[in-house]
This record gives structure tokens, C-alpha cells and sequence, in this order.
């Protein structure tokens, strides 16, 4: 069984080193989706960043259009002259303004506004229109656009964030004021400037504009979802010294995404304002997602009749293994058992014949074979053997209901037989010879003994002390005197208890096909050398009677 063991062994390591490669795959594909996701939300905050670059170029390239237009480099050279004659020209300007602003198109400013030498707005279009008198120096980018320096910024005004573009205007040669053009930064607008990513503004802990991409479409995070790590993000120091955050996993009942948070350029970064990049992510949540994402290539690249080769080869080895550890021994063993049932008695398995567990099953089976053939022994050498069950056939049927039983219990104190009657004709048996006084010698009649007490309990209906009644025309029978008359005289007495014996059973209707004579004689003989042993007697006396309408056989030790 080592090979198979062995080979059972490899199996389940062959198996495990394959779910472990599963299991490690399903691990590894999930990190490598977090990885390559992380790298395009880099990438994509990048971008972004141009992208505003790209868009603050857009506007100031837009504002140009403006700032040339004759009528207000006119009325800013105006207004330049003085706060009284900017008064003047206010109303005119803002009509002007008002109309340059719609001629925009898509990048109509939500906010447009004219500013003087000093930084004062003569008017305003758009978001809060026509407040004025306001002073906007000290900004940088006015101040910038102030000194003819074109500039982007993003500026937080309430609770609003605006995209800021300033651009100087020239008249007769010198700088006569500047514009300055706002777009407040909507969910349109972050949708615009990110079309392949998720792009949201946020100011402190509060979204202010969350972007939808087409290609997104329902995998689309929620502003609540996406501002929940918003507390932690900006506290950090990797926040706060790089300007960005590390990637984030958010997650939502139906969706996780992953998202990375970054600090907007310009003056409204110092009032917590970013943005944040948000992209889905599927991570597996079973090694059986391998199978099911398989494509139809990925199918037909396996090499199919490889893996048909190598399941028949293993099925073959692993079978002709089980056959010669497993199989073989046992049917071996099988033969050999079968093989005990025309054998003699005494045989036993060969145990060299198997190997290793299949020789500690043999050897078990003899050690039981022992064990039933010694019990068996035994029992049958038992001296309270009934006569039917001694010659009972090899199954150990019973065939009749003879009963082979000694006088009595065994016991130590039985009493001794009664003495021979004297007899006057005849010495006493104990007598001594008178040879020595030179009388002739009469040889002694055997005395007629008295029935000997019975030594069990008398049959039904007889007294006790009374020897119980034989059947009629079957008188009991003396055997001949001592153990060491004639084989002739001795056969003679067996045979005529054992035809006593047989016809009493036919009388009583017992079967008497398996009781041979040679099996009665050899029975009756052994017994009856156990009672002359036990108590030391000179004969038994066998007895045929009738007990519960069955033939029985009582023995009656004699001495005397």
C-alpha cells in the first residue's frame, strides 16, 4: 500500500498546489487591478491639472476678443482719467460689457468685470451685476494683469469656487485698466474637463461639483460617498506636504471605487478647495470569477489534448497501483480462505504468502482459528459430555436426545457401595487365600451385590435410595466381573447395553441413523475409565432406562 499512499499523497498536494494557485491568482489579479487603477488615477490627476491649465489658456484666449474691443478701451481710458468721469460712462459700459460677455458662447463668464488703473471695478456683469466701487488689488493675478501679465487663478467668493482668467487692456499705447473673466466650477463643467474619469470639486469637507462621464455612466460615485474620506484626507501630512492624498478605497451597498484627492493651484487651495479623481473598481470575490471572466480566446488557447493525456495516464497509474496494492492481495487471500474449506482441520493460512496488512489479517485469522479449534477441544473433552451430543455428526446437529449421566453428582464424599453378602458356600472376596495351610482351595463365588445407592436424582415417580425401574423386558445388566475379564466377555456385555440402548429409542420413536456401535463402544469405554480413576472402583454397571420418553444411560460405579 506505500506506492498508492504515496501516490494518493501526490495527488492531494498536485490538488492543493493548484487551489493554492487559484486562491493566489484571485489575490494576485485583485492587486493588480488596485495597482493599475492607482496608476491611472495619477496619471488622471495629471491630467487634470492640464486640463485647468488648458482651460484658464481657453478663456484668456477667449477674454482677447474683449479686451480689443474699441468701445471699452475706450471707456476704460475714460475712466482711467478720473472716479467722476467713470460715473459718467458706467451705464454705457455695462451694456457693452454685457454684450461682449453673451458673444463668448461657451465660455461666457459667470462673472465679467472692469478694472481701472488702481484696481477698482467700474462694473460688473454676471454674478452679483453692476456692483462696483470694490477694489480687487493685491490679488495676483490682478495685479499681474494690472502691469499687462496675462493670469489664471481659482478664487473662493461665499460658498461659490470660481475658475479666474485676467487680462491687461492696452489704449494709445499704455495699460488703462484689465478684465477679469470667472466661471464657477459646476457639475457640467467637471464633467467637461474629465470625459474618461470621474472628476469632483470639493471645498473643505463639502462637494461643490461632481462630474459625470459617459463611459461611467451607472458606476458614477455619489458626492456623499466620495466626501466621507474628506476629513481624513486633508489632515494628513502627505496631503498637506505634497499637495495630494494616496488612494482611497471607498465603497457603496453596490460599487467600490477607488479615488485620490488633490489639492487645487491657486488662492483658493488655501481655503481647502481640490479636487478628486474617482474610478470603479471589481475585485474578485471567488477564485471561480477566473472561469466565468474567461473569454472565448482564453478557451480556445488550452491545450486540450495535453490535458485528455494527462487525465488517462493518471487515471491508469493511479488504477494499476490500487490494483496490485489493493485489489490483488485481497482477492489473494480470499483464494487462500476458500481454499481452507477442503483442507485438513489443521491447516492455517501461510502469512508469508501477503504483505504487510494484508499478512496481519491472515495472521489474525489463525490466531481465531486457534482460539475456535481450542475451545472446541475443550468442550468436547468435557466428562459431562452427554452420550447424543459426543456422537453427535461434524455440524453438531443433534440427532437424538440420549443423555450419558454418572450416578450422582460428583462429589468428594460420596459414600462407599454397601459390602458383598457372605455367602456360605464361599469365602469373602477380601478373604485370605488358605493356600498356606494346605486346605484345597474353593475358588469363591462371585457374591451377588446389592444395588449400589443411586447417584443422582432418581427418575420420575421412584423413591429416593431406589434404583429407578428399567422398562419392561430390559433388566439390568451386571457387567463381567472386573476390568480384566476377557476382551470376548467385555464386547459382549457393550453390545448388549447398546442393542438395549438402540431398541429402547426405536421403541420411543428417536432416530438412531448416526449411532454406530464403534462410536457407542469408544464412549461407554472412556467413561467408564473416568468413573474406575475418579473412585477407584472395580466396575461400572450401565443401566438403559426410559427418562422423560427418551432413551438414557446411567453409570453406576461398584465396588467391592
Amino acid at each position: 500500500m506505500f506506492v498508492s499512499k504515496f501516490w494518493t499523497l501526490l495527488l492531494a498536494l498536485v490538488i492543493a498546489a493548484m487551489l493554492a494557485i487559484i486562491m493566489l491568482g484571485k489575490d494576485v489579479i485583485n492587486r493588480e487591478r488596485v495597482e493599475n487603477a492607482t496608476v491611472l488615477l495619477y496619471k488622471e490627476m495629471t491630467k487634470a491639472d492640464v486640463a485647468l491649465k488648458l482651460h484658464a489658456r481657453k478663456r484668456l484666449d477667449a477674454l482677447l476678443s474683449v479686451s480689443v474691443d474699441p468701445d471699452i478701451r475706450k471707456f476704460l481710458f475714460v475712466a482711467s482719467s478720473g472716479p467722476d468721469r467713470a460715473a459718467k460712462i458706467r451705464d454705457t459700459l455695462l451694456g457693452t460689457l454685457r454684450k461682449r460677455n453673451a458673444d463668448l458662447g461657451t465660455f461666457r463668464g459667470d462673472l465679467l468685470l472692469t478694472l481701472d488703473v488702481s484696481g477698482n471695478a467700474i462694473c460688473q456683469v454676471g454674478h452679483t451685476e453692476r456692483q462696483h466701487g470694490h477694489n480687487l488689488a493685491g490679488f495676483p493675478a490682478v495685479d499681474a494683469a494690472l502691469r499687462g501679465y496675462l493670469r489664471d487663478d481659482v478664487w473662493k467668493i461665499g460658498n461659490d469656487v470660481f475658475l479666474i482668467a485676467a487680462r491687461p487692456v492696452i489704449e494709445q499705447g499704455r495699460y488703462v485698466g484689465a478684465l477679469v473673466h470667472a466661471m464657477k466650477i459646476t457639475d457640467q463643467l467637471a464633467t467637461e474637463l474629465s470625459p474618461s474619469m470621474q472628476l469632483a470639486f470639493f471645498s473643505g469637507n463639502v462637494m461643490i461639483a461632481v462630474g459625470t462621464p459617459g463611459e461611467i455612466g451607472e458606476d458614477k460615485a455619489q458626492g456623499a460617498l466620495i466626501a466621507k474620506p474628506l476629513d481624513k484626507v486633508i489632515g494628513s501630512t502627505k496631503f498637506t506636504k505634497d499637495g495630494y492624498s494616496e488612494v482611497k478605497r471607498i465603497e457603496s451597498p453596490e460599487k467600490q471605487f477607488l479615488a485620490v484627492y488633490s489639492r487645487i493651484r491657486g488662492e483658493a487651495a488655501d481655503n481647502d478647495v481640490g479636487f478628486a479623481l474617482i474610478t470603479p473598481i471589481s475585485f474578485m470575490s471567488s477564485s471561480a470569477e477566473i472561469y466565468e471572466n474567461a473569454g472565448s480566446q482564453d478557451v480556445d488557447a488550452l491545450p486540450y489534448g495535453w490535458l485528455i493525456v494527462g487525465v488517462i495516464l493518471i487515471a491508469l497509474f493511479g488504477g494499476a497501483w490500487n490494483y496490485i496494492e489493493g485489489e490483488r492481495p485481497i482477492t489473494k487471500l480470499l483464494e487462500n480462505i476458500v481454499a481452507l474449506e477442503k483442507s485438513d482441520p489443521k491447516d492455517q493460512l501461510n502469512i508469508y504468502r501477503f504483505k504487510r496488512r494484508i499478512r496481519k489479517v491472515a495472521k489474525a485469522i489463525n490466531g481465531l482459528m486457534d482460539y475456535k479449534i481450542k475451545s472446541l477441544i475443550e468442550n468436547t473433552d468435557s466428562a459431562s459430555k452427554s452420550i447424543d451430543s459426543i456422537l453427535a455428526t461434524h455440524d453438531n446437529v443433534r440427532k437424538s436426545s440420549a443423555s450419558f449421566k454418572f450416578a450422582e453428582p460428583a462429589a468428594e464424599d460420596i459414600p462407599p457401595p454397601p459390602p458383598a453378602e457372605p455367602s456360605s458356600e464361599s469365602a469373602p472376596l477380601d478373604a485370605a487365600p488358605a493356600e498356606s495351610k494346605g486346605e484345597r482351595e474353593v475358588a469363591p463365588t462371585p457374591p451377588k451385590a446389592p444395588p449400589a445407592p443411586a447417584m443422582n436424582q432418581s427418575p420420575a415417580g421412584s423413591k429416593p435410595g431406589i434404583p429407578p425401574k428399567t422398562p419392561p423386558g430390559i433388566p439390568p445388566k451386571t457387567p463381567p466381573a472386573g476390568v480384566s475379564a476377557g476382551l470376548t466377555e467385555e464386547q459382549d456385555y457393550f453390545r448388549e447395553i447398546y442393542d438395549e440402548f438402540v431398541a429402547l429409542k426405536k421403541k420411543l420413536g428417536e432416530s438412531v441413523a448416526q449411532l454406530t456401535f464403534d462410536r457407542f463402544l469408544g464412549t461407554l469405554k472412556k467413561n467408564r475409565d473416568t468413573l474406575m480413576a475418579r473412585y477407584d472402583c472395580k466396575q461400572v454397571k450401565f443401566q438403559v432406562y426410559e427418562k422423560d420418553g427418551k432413551a438414557s444411560l446411567r453409570a453406576t460405579p461398584i465396588k467391592g
